[in-house]
């Protein structure tokens, strides 16, 4: 049995682009103390991935994303080194201990990535003035929509609707909203540098899936279409950067609060 929703799906299930924040924050890693004691100035961002590299269907908005970081760091007073000075020494250290990531496994030798970034730091201490670090990373894990009324997809400090792909005569009755999907976020890492971790944190992207309504029994697919939205993008850095770059109207705990759990 299905519901005709042509009202109700027009007001309530629009495109994920629409979106509200929630207090779902990830509890993020900041050591105040050291940054006040020697403050950021010059950063450089990382051009390769803290951990496993992004799918590549998220490559390109990985892309975008970490060109957006650029861009949001820099407004905020920040002076962004050229990154090669962080590509060339880690694209050394890979001739000397070999790749970390295993892409046909999916793993990352621990040991080969640590000694590759303590060569990086190294290279970069001695090559550049930087003050850090910066690792911007796109990834993908599981989400799921709600029972509410909007079915509200609620992760990393946003809201996402459902997303409706092709015409159809309405959502069946009984569809299984809880379902997980995949989702994407953004990871921020920030270390100093001496290669001692000061900042870490998340925020939410957008979900990587729609309901096919061309379909008689209307499912959860891949979106064609992903992280394009340049808006959600910058919600996503803006609540995965704080409070190393403080958000307006950030909806976790205030600064204060955080520091004194």
């Amino acid at each position: 049995m299905r519901i005709i929703l042509s009202i109700l799906l027009f007001l309530t299930v629009s495109c994920s682009s629409t979106s509200s924040y929630n207090d779902s924050v990830f509890p993020y890693q900041y050591d105040e103390k050291k940054v006040a004691e020697q403050p950021i100035k010059k950063v450089i961002l990382a051009t390769e991935s803290l951990g496993i590299p992004p799918p590549s269907y998220l490559r390109t908005g990985q892309r975008r994303t970490r060109h957006m970081a650029k861009q949001y760091l820099l407004d905020h007073g920040f002076i962004v080194l050229p990154d090669y000075h962080f590509d060339n020494a880690w694209k050394q250290s890979l001739r000397t201990y070999g790749s970390a990531y295993d892409p046909s496994t999916g793993r990352i030798d621990s040991g080969a990535w640590r000694a590759a970034m303590i060569t990086t730091g190294q290279a970069v201490r001695e090559n550049t003035d930087a003050d850090a670090i910066i690792f911007v990373d796109v990834f993908e894990h599981e989400t799921s929509h709600g029972y509410g009324m909007k079915h509200y997809a609620r992760f990393y400090g946003i809201n996402r609707r459902p997303s409706l792909k092709g015409p159809g005569s309405g959502v069946p009755l009984d569809f299984e909203w809880n379902q997980p999907i995949k989702a994407a976020s953004v990871m921020v890492t920030i270390y100093d540098i001496n290669l001692n971790r000061i900042f870490a944190s998340r925020g939410g992207i957008d979900t990587l899936a729609a309901i096919d309504m061309k379909s008689s029994n209307p499912s959860f697919i891949r979106k064609k279409k992903l992280l394009d939205d340049e808006d959600d993008i910058e919600k996503g850095l803006e609540l995965a950067f704080h409070p190393f770059i403080v958000m307006k109207n950030y909806p976790g705990p205030s600064r204060n609060s955080a520091a004194d759990e």
